[in-house]
């Protein structure tokens, strides 16, 4: 199967030198029907690129892979295949810990081979330990007297057959739902397996769940399953067949190349991440971190007095004041690249922010770490009662403790 990997924003496939003339077809009409009206995909002459999205789309015989867009000078993508596993598993899109090992582990291999994995190998390791089974309702015509007997359709059935009954009864049986939506993502990956101990494991895991019925799910039906006690040791593997499952695309019509595809918006598990990652850093000084925050607007409106324009910083980082938070940093985070003559526009809006938060002294810009710079502007606002300041940093995503590390430095002294 051909694999072809990019990087978001960065680089581009082209028509008939990478894709051919119905798989072109095929993923166009996929990303127009999928992301109708976002501005997720540039087009240019027979060639296209993804912009703020990440993640695998599968289809029958391409792969095609986005990553992050850290390392720009080698082909090899390790950096940012790490990134985005780092990421993904953080913010639990990628419902399994990865840790440097297991990180260092599937650096080197595309995104689909690494859910196949994944989700094999923690699946095989839960139904080692014993299905799970629940009780189940039977109706069944069978030759002795279980439960209670149903009489009309025992009349129906058995008028002239007295050695048999028709009776309901409860037993105990490993088709349940659970196991059918495990049986169902394993389903959907097998087929983009390459290696023969992952096929082998598959096949072995197929034969534990031979009791368990093939079905067609449901929205419904996957909102109804309980984790308990008795099947715990299931949720970290069945969080990743949801996951599996819901990136699935029902292939109809002219679409049916489309296999399934696992994506994400690269704005959304930026902020996401650097979100987990503060908490960590914060949760030992006390201090307060609010998310999204909503607590201030930029203007008063002169006819009415009342404010409007609503600010909505990422994180504003609060001290405790007669208990009542004072916030002293604001940050937000920006998934581009940092050149220092093209983003006014991220000036003015942590200047909107530092003025309208009258108690923080800082206003900072997190990009994503792309090169070694590490000299970057910071700005006094004239006129402050206080000393206002407004800075851009840079953060490696490559690890979770680098991340932290980095944080830590920019947020000393808080």
């Amino acid at each position: 199967m051909k694999t072809i990997t990019l990087r978001e924003a960065f680089d581009w496939i082209y028509l008939e030198e990478q894709l051919t003339k119905v798989e072109w077809e095929h993923l166009t009409q996929f990303l127009e029907q999928k992301y109708k009206g976002e501005n997720v995909v540039e087009y240019g002459n027979r060639r296209l690129r993804f912009i703020n999205m990440v993640g695998v789309i599968q289809l029958k015989t391409v792969r095609v892979e986005i990553l992050p867009k850290l390392d720009l000078d080698q082909e090899e993508m390790v950096l940012n295949r790490r990134a985005l596993l780092n990421m993904l598993s953080l913010t639990k899109q990628l419902p399994i810990q990865l840790n440097d090992r297991t990180l260092s582990q599937f650096e080197n291999f595309d995104l689909t081979h690494v859910l196949a994995f994944l989700y094999i190998t923690e699946l095989f390791k839960a139904v080692k330990r014993g299905l799970y089974r629940s009780y189940t309702t039977k109706s069944e015509n069978i030759n002795h007297l279980k439960g209670r007997l149903l009489v009309s359709p025992h009349i129906r059935k058995n008028a002239f057959t007295s050695v048999h009954a028709f009776c309901e009864f409860d037993e105990l049986s490993p088709n349940v739902p659970l196991n059918q939506v495990l049986k169902v993502a394993l389903n959907i990956i097998f087929p983009f397996v390459k290696y023969s101990a992952l096929k082998t494991q598959t096949f072995m895991i197929l034969e534990m769940l031979d009791e368990v019925d093939d079905c067609a799910l449901n929205t419904t039906m996957l909102d109804h399953i309980q984790i308990n006690r008795q099947n715990q040791h299931f949720e970290p593997v069945f969080q990743l067949a949801l996951a599996i499952i819901r990136s699935t695309m029902m292939t109809t019509g002219a679409n049916s190349q489309i296999a399934f595809s696992f994506l994400f918006k690269m704005n959304d598990l930026y902020e996401g991440y650097v979100g987990e990652c503060l908490k960590r850093v914060l949760a030992p000084t006390g201090l307060k971190l609010e998310l999204q925050h909503r607590g201030r607007k930029l203007l008063v409106d002169m006819n009415t007095g009342r404010e409007t324009v609503q600010l909505k910083p990422d994180f504003v980082v609060s001290r405790w004041e007669k208990g009542i938070p004072e916030p002293i940093v604001i940050l937000d985070t920006k998934w581009k690249n940092f050149l220092y003559r093209s983003q006014p526009s991220d000036i003015y809006q942590m200047y909107a922010y530092i003025t309208s938060y009258e108690t923080a002294e800082r206003c900072i810009i997190l990009y994503p770490k792309v090169n070694e710079n590490s000299v970057f502007p910071r700005w006094r606002v004239p006129g402050s009662s206080s000393v206002k300041q407004i800075e851009v940093h840079t953060i490696r995503l490559d690890r979770i403790m680098n991340t932290i590390e980095d944080l830590e430095k920019i947020l000393k002294n808080c």
